[in-house]
């Protein structure tokens, strides 16, 4: 009987490492695939300080399993500082899923800056800590054209509007002031030159060329009261250029206030036309043509008297 028993024991000591080492051939193909895969980048990988930079984990895990990211305390962080996270899940196969977990971080100092390490902590159906992983992200480069000693989070500047281009329409401003100028300064020789050749012509001469040929039209019919209404006009442009005074829109007391004031030789002689004038536009005279034509015959002396400028 012992000799059978020691027969099994030898049986037994040659079959069960040949059954284990099928075992650990067929399970490990599974226990490999069951491992996590993990992908993280960095984006970007050089800024200045104060700026951000965005750290994205990828974690491919067996389905009916949960992944965290721990991070170190903000002492440990230091040069970075975590501005925010988030975290979504998406199942990729019947058996395997991913975990994909954002971390937004601000820069500071200069140089070369690695990554804090992340550590994936892995959890199974119930809950419990089945295993945990460290990961070091690749490093960022901060420019040195911020100073080392900035200590302050860059708020982010949204877009702005690109600006007038005010110098491109400059020459154009410039052409339209110019033309403008230019206007104005013709305009004002225009004017004096107009002003210079009124003064040159004799008023006189021009109120007794206009007094013959309203005789003229007197004779051929035209009624008394046209008659004095352009007599009035005559006289009011000659006083108005003779002695520069605002004969044409003033009215009779104002043209025999100035006229007063300056003492001329024919003020009474004037103004008796000017309140005759007067009487037929606004008081219904009716004078003849024989009294019309003898108000010319007075007006003519007035203008070429010597003592108004006449000759």
């Amino acid at each position: 009987m012992r000799g059978v028993i020691e027969r099994l024991r030898n049986t037994a000591r040659c079959i069960v490492p040949l059954i284990l080492a099928f075992l650990s051939i067929a399970v490990t193909p599974h226990v490999r695939a069951a491992q996590p895969t993990v992908t993280v980048r960095v984006s970007p990988d050089s800024l200045y300080a104060g700026e951000r930079i965005v750290c994205i984990a990828d974690i491919q895990h067996p389905r009916g399993t949960a992944v965290a990211v721990e991070l170190p305390d903000s002492a440990a962080l230091s040069p970075f500082m975590l501005i925010g996270r988030k975290q979504s899940s998406k199942p990729l196969s019947a058996s395997a899923a991913e975990e994909r977990v954002e971390m937004e971080f601000a820069v500071f100092g200069s140089g070369s800056q690695r990554l804090p390490p992340l550590t994936l902590v892995f959890f199974d159906s119930r809950g419990r800590i089945s295993g945990r992983e460290e990961f070091r992200p690749a490093a960022v480069f901060v420019k040195t054209f911020t100073p080392q000693e900035m200590l302050e989070l860059r708020p982010l500047k949204p877009p702005t509007a690109p600006g007038f281009p005010f110098m491109l329409f400059l020459p154009v401003l410039l052409g339209i002031f110019g033309f403008a100028a230019a206007v104005l300064l013709v305009l004002f020789f225009v004017k004096r030159r107009v002003r210079l050749f009124s003064e040159a012509v004799d008023p006189a001469q021009v109120a007794s060329r206009k007094l013959r040929r309203l005789d003229t039209r007197l004779s051929s019919g035209m009624l008394p009261s046209e008659c004095y209404a352009e007599l009035s006009t005559i006289m009011r442009e000659y006083l108005e250029r003779h002695y520069h005074i605002p004969a044409l829109e003033a009215v009779t007391p104002e043209i025999e206030r100035d006229l007063r004031k300056l003492g001329i030789s024919s003020f009474e002689a004037i103004m008796s036309l000017l309140r005759q004038a007067d009487l037929v536009k606004f008081a219904d005279s009716r004078p003849t043509a024989e009294e019309s034509r003898n108000s010319i015959r007075q007006a003519g002396e007035i203008v070429r008297s010597p003592g108004n400028g006449g000759g």
